[in-house]
């Protein structure tokens, strides 16, 4: 594992404690449409409520990213941050029993 691995950690109120290189303004994170604000909200109050542990979560962006980099050119669509964040944020919680699989499905949705 290399040590450039982002250490998510909680203070002494049990509040997420954000590596400097986790965001670049915590103050003000840019996102394009409001469900990208809901989407970023939902997996850090999760994670601060310990629904499951940050890493989970960023193991899981790094799959979705990785899964879109190495799919053929003409298949990967056009570069949606957020769009994998939604996947690895829906990965993460149907795989902690937060949602029932099933319940919802990223590929079905049409709008956020």
């Amino acid at each position: 594992m290399s040590s450039d691995v982002v250490d998510f950690t909680y203070d002494a109120d049990g509040k997420a404690v954000f590596h400097d290189s986790c965001v670049t303004d915590l103050d003000q994170p840019t996102f394009d449409a409001e469900w990208q604000r809901r989407a970023f909200g939902l997996a850090v109050a999760l994670s601060e409520f310990r629904h499951y542990e940050w890493t989970d979560f960023q193991q899981a962006l790094i799959g979705e990213i990785g899964a879109w980099e190495n799919a053929p050119a003409d298949a990967r669509g056009r570069w949606e941050y957020y769009e994998h964040w939604v996947s690895a944020l829906h990965e993460v919680v149907a795989g902690h029993g937060l949602l029932e699989e099933g319940y919802v499905n990223p590929e079905d949705r049409d709008d956020h």
